[in-house]
């Protein structure tokens, strides 16, 4: 069955058990179609899927949700921002909205917030089953020592003027179109210092969390960044992952893609997707 749609992203608060949250939808009219979950990575938000939203819309009804402390969701004092609450959250959210084996993808915080949500670590609740996942250059170690110090890299541009933003985005990410780097600047706007600095103290104690992909019971992709670019998942850890993913899933590296893979490199990643979506039998 085939119809057009509004590619243009229609916005949503809905009230979950930890608060209220927003959210971003393409396509969701379309209710014969299959649907699709997005978890955007720190300091940015659901606008993150400007691109990937539309082009999954062809196939899926998609949802992206500002997650906590993000966007113009619910803002929580510390003691709240743990892998597990943010899963929490995207379990609530499966939940409140009936999604059905959706496809579950996360870029970084949100892969990893993916990755602890379908493995069921630390759940007390059934594990939804999903159709497929994907897990973009997932953040799968938050290291150690202060976190304040390893979240500086994230924190420095948060309450920057715009204009001097929009310059230097443009000018470090020349794969980015302008509608990334105005959801990029108004996520910005959006997150507190103190929110990102908790992502990192409270992901801390879980240590690595790759073993965790040996317990998806989904056909995964794992897609990671160009290693001499920035990647999540340097060597040890990317064969460490690809041993480890479940049956007839996939690994691909991007080449000539920064951490933010589907905005660095939009088409190649849509190729990978694509490619996985219409191949569950693929090996890795």
């Amino acid at each position: 069955m085939t119809g057009t749609f509004d590619n243009a992203a229609q916005s949503h608060i809905i009230d979950l058990p930890a608060g209220r949250f927003h959210y971003l939808t393409w396509g969701v009219e379309r209710s014969y179609l299959p649907c699709a979950l997005l978890l955007h990575g720190i300091t940015s938000s659901a606008l993150s899927w400007v691109r990937v939203g539309p082009a999954l819309a062809q196939r899926y009804r998609v949802y992206a949700l500002d997650m906590r402390g993000h966007g113009e969701s619910i803002k929580p004092s510390s003691g709240a921002y743990s892998l597990r609450h943010t899963a929490d959250d995207a379990l609530a959210f499966i939940q409140a909205l009936d999604l059905q084996e959706p496809l579950l993808m996360g870029h970084s915080w949100g892969g990893a917030t993916a990755l602890v949500l379908a493995s069921g670590a630390g759940s007390e609740q059934p594990i939804p089953a999903f159709s497929h996942i994907v897990l973009e250059d997932p953040a799968v170690d938050f290291g150690h020592g202060d976190p304040e110090k390893r979240a500086a890299s994230y924190t420095r541009d948060i309450g920057r003027p715009s204009a001097e933003l929009r310059v230097e985005i443009a000018a470090n990410n020349p794969g980015w179109t302008e509608a990334d780097i105005e959801g990029k600047i108004d996520a910005l706007k959006h997150v507190s210092r103190e929110a990102v600095v908790n992502v990192f103290a409270e992901a801390t104690p879980l240590g690595s969390i790759l073993p965790l992909l040996a317990q998806l019971a989904s056909t995964t992709l794992l897609v990671r960044a160009d290693p001499n670019l920035g990647t999540t998942l340097p060597e040890d850890a990317w064969e460490q992952a690809r041993r480890a993913l479940p049956s007839h899933s996939l690994a691909v590296q991007i080449d000539g893609a920064t951490h933010n893979i589907h905005r660095s490199q939009f088409d190649a990643f849509m190729q990978a997707v694509n490619h996985f979506l219409g191949s569950d039998t693929t090996t890795r």
